[in-house]
């Protein structure tokens, strides 16, 4: 049931968001009671900087230094409520090159002690990746299901 839910939520995040646009990023997260799944995905610009092939050593730090965040920092990416006790895992990240435009995808395994239904997440995305400017944010939790956008860290995203 869960991986279906997931496949939806994604899904129907593919159908709504199939532009390549710098700056954006897209969140979809998907619970099923205690456990869920969150799916970033960001033009590689919008992460290290740049979408061509790293040849360079400059490139190639810059590249891994963005990548690395993905798991550095996955708790300021996503703050789930303390009550909850939240535990975020990145499962994996990943680049995706295509000719002359790039894509990073990065999934995460969440597991909470209390089902996270009707409380928020607080997204730090912006702080973490300077060069995202907005986030959309499909959910499916509970009895809810939608998007949001959000413009800057801090901004909460309810479950």
């Amino acid at each position: 049931m869960f991986k279906a839910l997931f496949i939806s939520v994604v899904s129907l995040a593919a159908l709504e968001s199939q532009a390549h646009a710098h700056g954006v990023a897209t969140i979809d997260v998907a619970f099923d009671g205690k456990n869920g799944k969150i799916q970033f995905h960001a033009p590689a610009s919008s992460i290290y900087g740049f979408e061509y092939e790293a040849k360079s050593a400059k490139d190639k730090a810059n590249k891994e230094a963005g990548l690395k965040k993905f798991n550095d920092k996955v708790n300021d990416l996503f703050q789930f409520a303390a009550d909850n006790k939240c535990e975020v895992k990145m499962d994996y990240n990943e680049v995706v090159q295509k000719e002359k435009h790039a894509d990073v995808n990065a999934t995460y395994n969440v597991s909470c002690e209390v089902a996270p239904a009707g409380t928020a997440v607080t997204l730090g995305v912006q702080d973490v990746f300077k060069r995202v400017k907005a986030v959309k944010v499909n959910v499916i939790s509970g009895d809810t299901q939608k998007s949001q956008e959000v413009k800057k860290s801090g901004e909460k995203v309810e479950l």
